[in-house]
């Protein structure tokens, strides 16, 4: 199946896109959905290698490894609440950062 949908763009910019994919010999539909296979690729490809980093650095240094997690684990703990904090304190006062 495939999903339609409307997205919007500058004028100028829909002239490139359609100028590129004519000399491509596609369509703009087909210009951006290689587009976003481009880029959905990138980032398996990312993931796949970050995921060889983290099993290598686990493998070589276990207990390392587990101190690193722990320690990101407690800093994401305090963004969250710090973040919470920051927009509760903005809904109080009526500021939106």
């Amino acid at each position: 199946m495939t999903a339609k949908f409307s997205i919007s763009l500058p004028d100028e910019m829909y002239e490139e896109v359609k100028t590129l994919a004519e000399q491509q010999g596609t369509t703009v539909s087909g210009w951006f959905a290689d587009l976003a296979r481009q880029r959905l690729d990138a980032d398996h490809r990312s993931r796949a290698l970050l995921a060889e980093r983290i099993e290598h650095d686990r493998a070589a240094d276990p207990d390392g490894h587990a101190r690193m997690a722990d320690e990101l684990r407690r800093r994401m703990r305090e963004a969250q609440v710090a973040a919470r904090h920051k927009a509760d304190k903005a809904r109080a006062t009526g500021v939106v950062a």
